[in-house]
């Protein structure tokens, strides 16, 4: 993937977090909410990967990449 790539952009991930909770807040159902809370936190856990593909590979490059396969 190109270095540019969203996929390698945590802030990109966070701004989705940032709006998945937004739109939560306005939600009256609660299951709706509850559910729209859990894709901003799964945003936020990709910002995490984005972040850690983002580190130089070091010697734990290998414990890096097992954790991203989580």
């Amino acid at each position: 993937m190109p270095r540019g790539s969203i996929n390698c952009n945590p802030e990109h991930w966070r701004a989705r977090a940032k709006e998945a909770r937004t739109l939560a807040e306005s939600l009256g159902d609660a299951e709706c909410r509850r559910t729209m809370l859990q894709v901003a936190d799964d945003y936020e856990k990709l910002a995490a990967r984005a972040e850690q593909r983002g580190k130089p590979a070091g010697r734990s490059s290998a414990r890096n990449i097992a954790m991203l396969a989580t």
